[in-house]
């Protein structure tokens, strides 16, 4: 009986060892795995009923005591807590199994023959994994545990962190807690919910710097759920999983980016210009209220598209409801699904239009804004284009006009004569033409045998088209009439067309080049490069044209309260050309070329804008040319303009007081180039000095004076071969008095010079130029050859690469400080107002102080005025107000203004003055000593702060582009 009861125990052990093990197994165990069970069963045989001699002589086995049965509870007991016997309780003992291998190195930890990997009870403790707190046994909870599944990796470093043999970004449950990461609280296991953790998958990788925040394999611009909530982005009120509502997530994305600096708000891949849903709310940006996400109404919201950028500050360029359409070609400037001819906010920035200064929040008044002038002129187009069509006769049209129909061919009488007697005119008669002029071609001499071919040619397509529309033969007599009459319609309307084109022929054509192109030309790399006109300069430009427009309203705001009211006061304007008005502020910065004619400033312009050898050249060579002021501007499409469209232009508007003389000889020209994106350049004709003076139409050094007043920089060009200075050229000269500073001479086409000779040639241009120039010190010179010509052969090459490198340096540092030439322009001006208030009071006080109570005002306002030396106006002014007698105008411009305006009209300065608003004067000092100058300051640190950011966003980019995910290692 004792046998039978030891193989009935070990029978009882397999059933409860494939009850227990195996309960969940779809396959039942294999002999591998069952053989430790079975081994143990066998090893418990041996030690328990080992036979033992007994007078009886059964096993010892066979008669169980009690203090047998307390033995085995006993081991039982211990072999739960201790595995290998070796009386370390497994959750202190470094080797559960007693194997000899480490358990971080041991691939079955528990020693039950199963790998880790695969077993479902690793620490060998009966708990199931997913239930188990301590999944690897080794007294450390797993919330707490470094390593949860034991094998030696770090889990922000194991690519399976539960130790299921399944790689995390495949693992449904990363920590194997038996909760599915989408349902799971801490998708990681390291005790810290999801939304507090800095790591949600841990990885080791922060989230802000994470490409797979939830540690799905899914980079998070292709992962529809980011954070691994199990809600679909667009559903998700807390994208990225930070408990934070998107709403009021600076961050939505949770890329570490603010969402104002952020050009990918959703982190969905495409860039916010590109996305049709920014915020990733599920709802497209034509149909969402709140576009950016940041929980206030788009009708409410001062930056609709989230960028950082008010609405009201959105430059022109950018995108305001940032659907990808700029808003100059958006028909829905906010994206609140309302066409801006019917919105009653256009840009969406809470304030209604007929309120709005700035209605379609391009940052430009609207009284100043030309895109509302070009669509009130492109409506008045279209309804005048419809106007013409509803009262134009109604013709009928049979076929499409052919080219023979367009430019008729003049028929001798002979022929006609013949049409009104045939019944099938068209084709007979057009044959008898073209077989006439064939023989007139023959017989003609050699020299018009090439036009008599083109006229057969085109006698030969005239009679295909007349065969293809001779009519039936029942209404041939009815329709003979028609054609011939529309031929003679067509034919009359051609000749007074003709007639009108020379009439109104204008010379635009003799500003165009025309000529061979070289072989071997000089590249142009280097003008991109040290003009910065590569696309990765648009960033840093962006940031400073931003902080350019908060600098020039304060200007404009310090003109209006400071300037304008003496400005008016005292009829400014009516004294002096040089005026100060919005186009002066907010125009680009304006690049002037100027000096004697031939001296290669054409060609200049044309290497500049790299138009040199095409169609719209300027026209370029020895001889002199037209004499036009050559505007060069920006746009779209090439297209030459005439004066009086530049005249109607926002920037030079200015021009027109100086009359319909000037106008015929302005000459504009618009070019899609990136140099013009940012400057306007303007050449002012050649200086050709006469014997005879000869009278212009037109005021010419007051229009060269209007723009020198508006240059940023003026260079004047030498030709090495024209040196000479003449009346014209010192009137020109002369007029550059006070912008010495921003006066460069070039010295042009010095390639042609001897190398011994260019040296005395520039000695001789600065001794003429410099005394003419009211300056101490010579003018800054530049020595090149300004076109892609190859130099000529023994010309200093490296000499003038240099010089031209360095004028290059130069014309963009003036494009870069414009903002400062647009602050010392406007403190010039104010100088000017306020030396012309003074100069008028001073008149008014000397006034009063000879007026008697029954003298005749006007006469002695006359003598104060014809003699103003008498009464040492200019020496009194001078001394009492520190005033230089040098910036004051002649008394002959203030005895013409008098007349103008009488003396006696105008308010002496004290009388301006108001108890609540001070004194005009008062004011108008302190622009001039401080306002004016402090906002060249407050210009650097706002443009150095934002080029900063730019920088520090970069910076942050490359370094998230360059950070690279940990190396996957081999599960063991």
């Amino acid at each position: 009986m004792g046998r039978l009861t030891i193989w009935f125990l070990l029978g009882l052990t397999l059933i409860a060892v494939n009850n227990v093990g195996f309960a969940n197994a779809e396959v039942g165990p294999s002999e591998s795995e069952c053989r430790p069970y079975i081994e143990k069963a066998i090893k418990g045989l041996k030690t328990d009923g080992v036979t033992s001699k007994h007078d009886s002589g059964e096993l010892q086995s066979d008669q169980p005591s009690r203090d047998d049965d307390d033995d085995d509870d006993d081991e039982d007991a211990n072999s739960a807590n201790d595995i290998d016997g070796d009386g370390i309780p497994d959750d202190e003992d470094d080797d559960i199994d007693g194997d000899g291998i480490p358990n971080d190195e041991d691939d079955d930890i528990d020693g039950d023959g199963i790998p880790n990997d695969k077993d479902d009870d690793i620490d060998g403790d009966g708990i199931p994994n997913e239930d188990d707190d301590d999944i690897d046994g080794d007294g450390i909870p797993n919330e707490q545990d470094d390593d949860i599944d034991g094998d030696g990796v770090p889990n922000e470093q194991d690519d399976d962190i539960d130790g299921d043999g399944i790689p995390n970004d495949e693992d449904d449950d990363i920590d194997g807690d038996g909760i599915p990461n989408h349902k799971d609280d801490d998708i990681d296991g390291d005790g810290i919910s999801n939304q507090k953790d800095k790591d949600i998958d841990g990885d080791g990788i922060p989230n802000q710097e994470d490409n797979d925040l939830d540690g799905d394999g899914l980079p998070n611009e292709k992962d529809g759920d980011l954070d691994g909530d199990g809600k679909a982005n667009h559903e998700d009120d807390d994208l990225d999983g930070d408990g934070t509502l998107n709403h009021e997530d600076s961050d939505i994305d949770g890329d570490g980016l603010p969402n104002e600096k952020d050009e990918d708000l959703d982190g969905d891949g495409k860039a916010n210009h590109e996305d049709e849903d920014i915020d990733g709310d599920g709802t497209l940006n034509h149909e969402d209220s709140d576009i950016d996400g940041d929980g206030v109404h788009n009708d409410e919201d001062h930056d609709v598209d989230g960028d950082g950028l008010t609405n009201s500050e959105e430059p022109q360029s950018l995108d305001i409801d940032g659907d990808g359409v700029p808003n100059a070609l958006d028909d829905d400037i906010d994206g609140d699904n309302k066409v801006n001819e019917k919105d009653e906010d256009m840009d969406g920035d809470g304030i209604l239009n007929e309120h709005d200064n700035d209605m379609d929040g391009d940052g430009i008044p609207n009284e100043h804004d030309d895109s509302h002038e070009a669509d009130d002129e492109e409506e008045e187009v279209k309804k005048r284009s419809k106007r013409e069509v509803d009262a134009a006769p109604i013709v009928d049209v049979e076929a499409p006009a052919s080219p023979a129909e367009e430019f008729p061919i003049e028929e001798e009488p002979a022929q006609e004569e013949a049409v009104e007697v045939e019944a099938e005119p068209e084709v007979e008669v057009e044959a008898a033409v073209s077989e006439e002029e064939q023989e007139e071609a023959v017989n003609d001499e050699p020299a018009h045998a090439v036009e008599a071919e083109k006229e057969v040619e085109e006698d030969k397509s005239v009679e295909k088209t007349a065969e293809a529309e001779v009519p039936a033969p029942e209404e041939s007599e009815e329709k003979v009439a028609e054609p011939e009459e529309a031929k003679a319609e067509e034919t009359a309307v051609s000749a007074e067309d003709e007639a009108d084109e020379e009439e109104d022929t204008k010379p635009e054509d003799e500003l165009l080049w025309e000529g061979a192109i070289p072989r071997n030309r000089r590249s142009r790399q280097h003008i991109t490069e040290l003009l910065q006109l590569d696309e990765e300069f648009n960033a840093r430009e962006k940031a400073t044209d931003n902080v350019a427009e908060i600098i020039l309203r304060d200007i404009k705001k310090i003109y209006e309260n400071a300037v304008k009211p003496l400005e008016t006061v005292y009829k400014y304007r009516d004294l002096s050309n040089r005026h100060f008005s919005d186009p002066e502020i907010f125009s680009k910065p304006l690049i002037l070329f100027m000096g004697p004619w031939s001296g290669g400033k054409s060609s200049i312009l044309n290497y500049l804008t790299d138009n040199e050898y095409t169609p719209n050249s300027l026209r370029t060579g020895a001889e002199p040319s037209p004499a036009y002021f050559n505007i060069l501007m920006w746009g779209n499409e090439t297209e030459v303009l005439d004066g009086t469209q530049l005249a109607a232009d926002y920037t030079f508007a200015g021009l027109q007081k100086f009359g319909q003389g000037l106008e015929e000889r302005l000459r504009g020209l618009k070019m899609n180039s990136k140099l013009l994106e940012k400057v306007n350049i303007v050449e002012i004709p050649g200086i050709l000095e006469v014997r005879k003076q000869v009278s212009r139409v037109f005021p010419f050094n007051d229009a060269c004076q209007w723009f020198i007043d508006r240059a940023d920089i003026i260079f004047l060009v030498y030709d090495p071969a024209k040196l000479d200075v003449g009346p014209e050229t010192e009137a020109i000269l002369d007029q550059l008095k006070g912008r010495e500073y921003q006066t460069r001479i070039i010295l042009n086409k010095a390639d042609t010079v001897k190398p011994e000779e260019l040296l005395r040639v520039q000695g001789a241009l600065i001794w003429n130029i410099s005394p003419l120039m009211s300056s101490a010190q010579p003018p800054l010179m530049y020595t090149t050859s300004l076109w892609t010509h190859p130099y000529q052969d023994g010309a200093p090459a490296r000499l003038l690469l240099a010089q031209e490198r360095a004028f290059l340096r130069d014309l963009r540092t003036a494009i870069d400080k414009r903002i400062e030439h647009k602050i010392a322009s406007a403190r010039r001006f104010a100088v000017r107002v306020r030396n012309h208030a003074k100069m008028v009071d001073c008149y008014l006080n000397t006034y009063y102080n000879h007026k008697t109570l029954f003298g005749n005002k006007k006469r002695i306002a006359d003598d104060i005025i014809d003699h103003p030396q008498n009464y040492h106006i200019y020496e009194g002014l001078s001394t009492l107000t520190n005033i230089s007698r040098y910036d004051l105008p002649d008394p002959e411009v203030y005895r013409d203004f008098f007349r103008l305006n009488p003396l006696y009209e105008f308010k002496k300065l004290q009388e301006t003055c108001t108890y609540f608003r001070g004194c005009p004067i008062t004011k108008l000092d302190l622009a001039i000593a401080y306002e004016l100058p402090e906002l060249a300051g407050k210009y650097k640190k706002m443009s150095d702060a934002a080029l900063a950011s730019i920088e520090a966003q970069s910076e942050s980019g490359s370094e998230t582009a360059q950070a690279v995910p940990a190396e996957p290692k081999k599960t063991r």
